[in-house]
């Protein structure tokens, strides 16, 4: 009995003291678990490993101002180089092989700004050739959220990225590089409203507390203005011209003058109201918001002007009302011009 209870304390000490001098890093589990399930880390031994990547663009389906956000379908590329796949010389060389993505070893890379998880519609199978350089293809589509400047809207130009990066343990041994002949968009994409300039790609460096490099594929874009150029903006600067026919009319006859203010005033608060539905809701004022108010603010401007030329015909004369209401034919076609140049100095330097 004393003998088994020695035996027992003996064999716990060893485990104890082994667990303590053997303790694995992550590499290393991670490295035992891919060799038990038949999947051999390309890496082993300290090796980084370089993963050339490139991406596809196929088309957008639409792009929403409101959630910056947008949907877009494409390819993703990766390439590298598993030596233990390399032929050896003993074997038969020059026929590519053709393998599963559960046979061998995949780098695990996701989609970092998606808004949900994304579902490949489609992941190829990987192609090796003698060398053991793999290549694999992977269809997507699906919903990414990118920050947009609106401040020029409508006038803008938009670059639009989807931010790739390792999901992996051994994401630290990765080093992610460009692939440039992997890189382009079909020449028939397009997406509603919007102009594709050019496609890009470039690297995040990492940091110390992100030692993974990550890819960005940018997709730079620039508006169709036609419609909020015609169908808003001209509209809204004629009702604010046609406000200044108050001007015109004789400063004996107050009634016409207010009504005619004050309908082209509800006139411009309905229509505001009827484009509504088009215009981005951000927590800052775009060029196309500042139009409004400046509209807005000269309609009832032309309201008040149009009360103090009563009030100088009541207390100072016609000849003073009229010498106000020719100054207000100059003056407000003059400052709202200068408002206009103001406001498009400020949002397109």
């Amino acid at each position: 009995m004393v003998h088994r209870i020695r035996l027992g304390l003996a064999v716990a000490l060893f485990a104890v003291t082994a667990i303590g001098v053997t303790h694995p890093s992550v590499a290393q589990e991670m490295s035992e678990r891919l060799r038990v399930e038949g999947i051999h880390w390309p890496g082993e031994g300290g090796k980084r490993l370089e993963v050339s990547v490139g991406m596809y663009l196929i088309d957008f389906a639409r792009i929403n101002l409101r959630e910056e956000s947008f949907d877009m379908a494409g390819y993703l590329d990766a390439t590298w180089v598993d030596p233990g796949l390399a032929l050896k010389a003993s074997e038969a060389k020059g026929k590519i092989r053709r393998f599963r993505p559960n046979q061998v070893w995949t780098p695990a890379l996701e989609f970092v700004n998606a808004v949900e998880q994304v579902l490949a519609e489609r992941e190829g199978d990987l192609y090796v050739d003698d060398n053991g350089r793999a290549k694999q293809r992977i269809r997507f589509s699906h919903k990414f959220q990118s920050t947009m400047d609106l401040k020029r809207f409508p006038f803008d130009s938009q670059t639009l990225s989807i931010v790739v990066a390792p999901f992996d343990l051994h994401a630290k041994d990765i080093d992610l590089v460009i692939d440039p002949a992997r890189m382009g968009r079909l020449k028939e994409a397009s997406v509603t409203d919007w102009d594709i300039e050019e496609v890009s790609a470039r690297l995040d460096k990492a940091t110390e507390l992100d030692p993974t490099s990550r890819f960005l594929f940018d997709v730079k874009l620039r508006r169709h203005s036609t419609f909020y150029l015609w169908r808003i903006l001209l509209p809204m600067t004629l009702l604010v011209f046609a406000s200044w026919i108050v001007f015109w009319f004789e400063p004996t006859n107050l009634q016409p003058q207010i009504s005619t203010g004050l309908a082209i005033l509800l006139s411009l608060v309905t229509f505001t109201y009827a484009i509504d539905f088009s215009l981005p809701k951000v927590a800052y004022l775009t060029f196309i918001d500042r139009h409004v108010i400046a509209s807005f603010l000269f309609v009832l401007a032309t309201v008040f002007a149009v009360a103090m030329i009563h009030i100088f015909m009541a207390r100072r004369g016609p000849e003073a009302a009229f010498r106000l209401q020719r100054r207000a034919r100059i003056a407000f076609p003059a400052a709202f011009l200068l408002v206009l140049f103001g406001l498009s100095f400020a949002s397109f330097r």
